[in-house]
């Protein structure tokens, strides 16, 4: 499936406002890959995102975590799945998306070896990287570094492709090498500031 052409359609089609639960019925059998993209687009730039973290976060938690217990298709927590975007909104993000996926989907195919696009370990690494974005504590370019494997493996679900698997997991494995450089300088930080008043 071209998933840039299925973004733009939805895009589109929208007459309103929707759900989370609609726009996830709306997307359709990869929707789980392109949910994790749709919501980790907005992260690929160095702005903040006003509070955005902690719900795309978790709700990419929640999705990533049923694909790596072995769920078929996209389900949401109630919650989330009753939250409503309005349709200004609905077409930034899908515009967004749409751009995005259009462009890497120029080099994406089914390729690669099969354990890179196994749902079940995506899955579990977007749950972590999920988690990790919602966390409420900012940390310099720390939501772009979360966004970038996350595009990437949502790439992957949806096109099968390996190769964008081990670029994913490659990048998360950057991402919390950055998030533990930035922890271990602030602590440093605090420990020889605390030192100093002691």
């Amino acid at each position: 499936m071209a998933a840039a052409a299925h973004l733009r359609r939805l895009r589109e089609g929208l007459d309103g406002a929707l759900t989370l639960g609609e726009l996830a019925a709306r997307l359709g059998r990869e929707g789980t890959g392109l949910l994790v993209v749709l919501l980790a687009a907005p992260f690929l730039q160095p702005l903040p995102t006003a509070g955005l973290c902690i719900p795309a976060g978790l709700i990419i938690a929640a999705a990533g975590l049923r694909l790596a217990r072995g769920g078929e298709g996209l389900v949401l927590p109630r919650l989330a799945s009753e939250r409503a975007l309005e349709e200004a909104t609905l077409r930034r993000l899908l515009g967004a998306a749409e751009k995005i996926v259009g462009w890497l989907e120029r080099a994406a195919r089914r390729r690669g070896p099969d354990w890179a696009r196994s749902p079940r370990l995506l899955g579990g690494v977007l749950a972590a990287l999920g988690a990790g974005l919602a966390v409420p504590v900012y940390v310099p370019l720390g939501a772009a570094f979360c966004a970038v494997p996350m595009v990437l493996l949502g790439l992957a679900l949806i096109e099968e492709d390996g190769l964008c698997g081990v670029l994913g997991l490659m990048a998360a494995a950057a991402c919390v090498a950055y998030h533990a450089a930035f922890a271990r300088l602030v602590w440093v930080a605090v420990a020889a500031f605390l030192k100093k008043i002691c």
